[in-house]
């Protein structure tokens, strides 16, 4: 009589396989989480770029270029030389994304709470500035001020996944960038 199975051989082969592509996957699968994060800070800069041009046409609106602070969807937002404050208020103002509801975040703790971290008016030299890739401040004073915003989890101070908004001032230009 003839008996129906596998072979313990024929097992082991399966089980390597299986083992072999599971390992080929594994660096794949460990990155999804933060290409997520990329992907969720791409559409919050998005979203602050689209902020930004609703907020300039009601500075226009209002003819408050030379005013302090105007008020946007309910909040206030601190101006200078007509654009938004680099302050981590100002941004928070500007997005509807969850970001910690005051202050700024610690750059090399990761935040809890809140989708998001935030610090702002940083400028070289500050404590808490950090370098943005390819970008080079023209004022060194502290007039040119910068925010950073970052995914819970990370910190700003080990890693490079961030968005920036630069108020600068001494140009009366704004930058950002991911």
């Amino acid at each position: 009589m003839k008996q129906k199975g596998f072979t313990l051989l024929e097992i082991s082969i399966v089980i390597a396989t299986l083992g072999s592509i599971a390992l080929a996957a594994m660096p794949v699968l460990l990155d999804i989480h933060r290409q997520a994060y990329a992907a969720m800070l791409q559409s919050s800069h998005s979203s602050l770029n689209t902020a930004l041009k609703f907020f300039h046409a009601r500075v226009v609106i209002d003819d408050a270029e030379n005013e302090r602070q105007i008020i946007y969807i309910d909040r206030n937002v601190k101006l200078l030389n007509g654009m938004p404050e680099a302050s981590a208020d100002s941004i928070r103002a500007l997005l509807e994304i969850a970001l910690p509801v005051a202050g700024g975040s610690q750059i090399d703790e990761p935040c809890e709470g809140s989708d998001f971290c935030i610090i702002g008016q940083q400028y070289p030299n500050s404590a808490n500035f950090v370098d943005i890739p390819d970008y080079q401040f023209s004022d060194y004073s502290g007039l040119d001020r910068v925010v950073y915003v970052w995914p819970q989890g990370y910190t700003l101070a080990e890693e490079e996944c961030y968005f920036y908004y630069v108020n600068q001032s001494s140009t009366e230009s704004v930058v950002k960038g991911v």
